[in-house]
């Protein structure tokens, strides 16, 4: 005989709505934990925030204590406005920020959650820190200074600047003009952006079309599809890429690193290896190549010209190669590096 238990759960919520003067010159900061944020752009000199708070337990006087003791401290100045969930103690009138003071444990019993929704001006700032909670933008288009943990965000329209610290998350951007991105153990997805700064561990990443990429990778899985000119260091890490315009600066270790396509005639490639395995398609590219590497394998296709290999430490195996792809040898590939695999084929 199977028996089963169902123990009731009893739900308590409120709602808590403030709205102040804001105009496209100004300013919010919202610190929030276990909740989403969806923030939507508008064409008022005004930002209206609403909060609802949901606190689930088996005890209705224990989901209604809570409920009691969860507050917003709100400022506002001029055209500044700053609001951080706070707990209230269960034995004063201090408060404590959330989770940070008070004992985690205490929510084992409980199913919190604490949603806000904004509406502000579309060109407004905002800095934002959320924890176990997602983050979400539509029809704004300021800049954006983000903290966001065990949660996602997601840009909806194109925006000129934006500062992005995750972990545990997925980032989604439609467009992103200037961008410095962290991120750990998680997902990017960027379409488009003109200069971006990534520094990244343990993540996927997709980016579309992006004109300078500084990218500091480790542990990460990578396809882009069009990169004007990369720099950056590879540790670890698998980058696929479909186009390289003009120019790539790359420091590796034991990576892997593929292109299928180099754009520019006058393209400069720059490359510092050890122990990773490189593969570039360079048809239709015409350049001079200098390659200094201790062991390892360079694999070239018969139509180079003027190729010479230098041994400079026959007991290290180091030598020098040099030749010319193309009949014009505007570009310029250079490798250093020491073991690995380096394969150029059309």
């Amino acid at each position: 005989m199977i028996s089963s238990t169902l123990v009731s759960q009893e739900t308590q919520t409120k709602t808590i709505e403030k709205t102040f003067k804001m105009t496209n010159a100004g300013e919010l900061h919202l610190d929030n934990k276990h909740g989403n944020i969806t923030i939507t752009g508008w064409a008022e000199n005004k930002v209206l925030i609403t909060i609802d708070v949901s606190v689930t337990d088996k005890k209705k006087e224990n989901a209604k204590a809570l409920l009691d003791r969860i507050v917003p401290e709100i400022k506002s100045t001029g055209d500044f406005v700053s609001i951080t969930t706070l707990i209230k103690e269960k034995s004063s009138s201090v408060f404590s920020n959330y989770f940070n003071k008070v004992n985690p444990f205490e929510f084992d019993k409980s199913n919190l959650d604490i949603n806000y929704t904004v509406y502000l001006p579309v060109n407004a700032e905002i800095d934002v820190t959320n924890k176990f909670g997602d983050v979400f933008t539509d029809n704004w288009t300021g800049k954006l200074k983000a903290n966001v943990e065990h949660g996602d965000l997601w840009i909806n329209d194109a925006i000129a600047n934006a500062r992005i610290d995750m972990k545990f998350g997925k980032l989604r951007g439609n467009s992103i003009g200037y961008g410095v991105i962290s991120l750990k153990n998680g997902d990017i997805d960027i379409k488009q952006s003109e200069n971006l700064l990534l520094n990244t561990s343990g993540a996927n990443i997709e980016l579309e079309a992006i004109k300078d990429l500084e990218l500091t990778s480790s542990k990460d899985e990578a396809v882009i599809g069009l990169v004007e000119s990369l720099h950056g260091e590879l540790k670890y890490s698998n980058i696929q890429i479909d186009s390289i315009g003009n120019k790539a600066d790359l420091k590796m270790r034991v990576a892997e690193f593929r292109v299928d396509k180099i754009v520019s005639k006058d393209a400069e490639i720059n490359i510092t290896q050890e122990s990773s395995d490189i593969h570039i398609n360079i048809k239709d590219t015409s350049f001079n190549l200098k390659a200094n590497l201790e062991q390892g394998v360079l694999r070239l296709p018969k139509s180079f010209s003027s190729l010479q290999n230098n041994v400079i430490d026959k007991g290290k195996r180091i030598r020098e190669i040099t030749g010319t792809y193309g009949t014009e040898g505007l570009g310029s590939i250079t490798f250093i590096g020491e073991k690995g695999v380096i394969v150029l084929d059309e």
